[in-house]
């Protein structure tokens, strides 16, 4: 059985992350609500201040010689402009690291948690599977190598339902994963507010902690009958 597990959400912090490097570096005003995210509408949650900065404005000239232009006197003219970090910006390119790689786990020793069920269910393959991209990747490599996981198969997609394409049963708490599940395919729901209004024939769970030899065999008898809703295997 092959068995996918999200990072964010399940574990990863990384909603609890985003806000408190938002919170450093765009600190709130006194007359301003702290910052919260309550679900991956980031965009709903997350927004960014205006700021002035000075930058050179050089009119095109064709006849332009850079010998002539480093030996000359004349001040480049600075002019102020309005600019805004955006989202992308910010998950991307300016604090990548810092969110994807310094995030905290979920909760506490989770990923060794995860550790544990690979180790003693050598019979099932598990895949740490992400939608991620960029420098995201290579900063997931880190915040997975400080919280020492031992998982082999790691997979980035492009969207979330890519996911189902690698995987049997999906282990997250993400709407988008959740609400485009296949009917031959099973999800284990880590339970968060924004997520329990979607229906599903798995099973909620609050951590991974959670998952036993006993919940995996259900799954796989599950699978292996056809039977979308391994509860009828359950005593």
């Amino acid at each position: 059985m092959k068995i996918g597990v999200s990072i964010d959400g399940v574990l990863r912090d990384l909603l609890g992350q985003l806000v408190e490097t938002h919170k450093k570096y765009f600190p709130t005003e006194e007359e301003e609500d702290e910052v919260v995210i309550n679900d991956y509408d980031l965009e709903k949650w997350l927004t960014f201040p205006e700021e002035e900065v000075k930058q050179a404005q050089l009119d095109f000239n064709p006849e332009f010689n850079e010998e002539t232009f480093l030996d000359s006197k004349e001040e480049t003219k600075l002019v102020k402009v309005k600019s805004k970090v955006t989202l992308d910006e910010f998950l991307y390119e300016k604090c990548t690291l810092e969110i994807f790689g310094y995030a905290e786990e979920s909760c506490v020793s989770v990923v060794e948690a995860l550790n544990q069920l690979i180790l003693a269910n050598p019979q099932h393959e598990f895949i740490i599977i992400s939608r991620e991209g960029g420098l995201a990747i290579p900063s997931t490599f880190f915040f997975l190598s400080k919280t020492k996981s031992i998982c082999s198969n790691i997979k980035f997609v492009t969207e979330y339902t890519k996911v189902w394409d690698h995987v049997d049963v999906m282990i997250t708490d993400h709407p988008k994963i959740l609400n485009t599940k296949p009917l031959n395919k099973l999800s284990i729901v880590i339970d968060k507010e924004y997520n329990n209004k979607i229906v599903q024939s798995g099973h909620r769970i609050k951590t991974i902690k959670e998952i036993d030899d006993r919940l995996l065999d259900n799954f796989q008898e599950a699978i292996v009958g056809g039977n979308q809703h391994p509860s009828d295997y359950w005593i």
